[in-house]
C-alpha cells in the first residue's frame, strides 16, 4: 500500500468502514415502499417518501465519513483538516437521527439500528484522538473564522 492510503489501516478509518456496511446492510434490508394496509393514499406517499429520503441520507451520510478521514490524511492544513472533522461528526449525527425517519416510514429494526449507533459511539473516541492529533501550527487563514486555530492571525 502507497504512503497516500496509510489512513486505511487506522482504527478510525476501519471503524468507519464498519459504520459504512452496517448502514450498508440496514438500507438494504429496509422495504422500498412503505406498508400500505389501512392507510390513506396521502399517508403511504408520505411514508415512502421519508423511507426512500431517509435511505438515502444514511447512506449519503456513510460515505461521506470515510470520504472526510481520507481527505483530512490527504492534507496537514489545520483548518482544512478541522473543516474535514466538522462534516464527519456532522455527517455520524445526521446518519443517526435519519434511522428516525426509517421508523416513521413504518421500518424498524431497533436491534439493527442500535448496532449502528453503537458503531459511531464507539467512533467518537477514536475521532476526538485523531482530531487532537491536528497540528495548528500549518494553516490558511479562515476569512469566516471558523476553523482558526487559537490565535491565528490573518496578517
Amino acid at each position: 500500500m502507497e504512503d497516500h492510503d496509510k489512513y486505511r489501516k487506522t482504527p478510525l478509518f476501519k471503524k468507519a468502514e464498519e459504520i459504512r456496511k452496517l448502514a450498508t446492510a440496514i438500507v438494504e434490508s429496509a422495504p422500498d415502499e412503505a406498508k400500505s394496509e389501512g392507510k390513506n393514499a396521502s399517508r403511504q406517499r408520505f411514508e415512502s417518501h421519508m423511507l426512500k429520503q431517509s435511505k438515502n441520507d444514511i447512506m449519503d451520510h456513510a460515505y461521506t465519513i470515510g470520504a472526510k478521514i481520507a481527505g483530512a490524511y490527504a492534507m496537514n492544513m489545520y483548518d482544512l483538516q478541522m473543516e474535514n472533522a466538522c462534516l464527519i461528526r456532522r455527517s455520524c449525527r445526521e446518519m443517526v437521527v435519519a434511522l428516525r425517519g426509517l421508523e416513521m416510514a413504518g421500518y424498524s429494526e431497533q436491534s439493527y439500528f442500535d448496532l449502528l449507533r453503537n458503531a459511531v459511539e464507539e467512533f467518537r473516541p477514536l475521532f476526538a484522538e485523531w482530531v487532537g492529533t491536528f497540528k495548528d501550527s500549518d494553516y490558511f487563514y479562515d476569512e469566516w473564522e471558523l476553523f482558526n486555530p487559537p490565535g491565528a492571525s490573518r496578517y
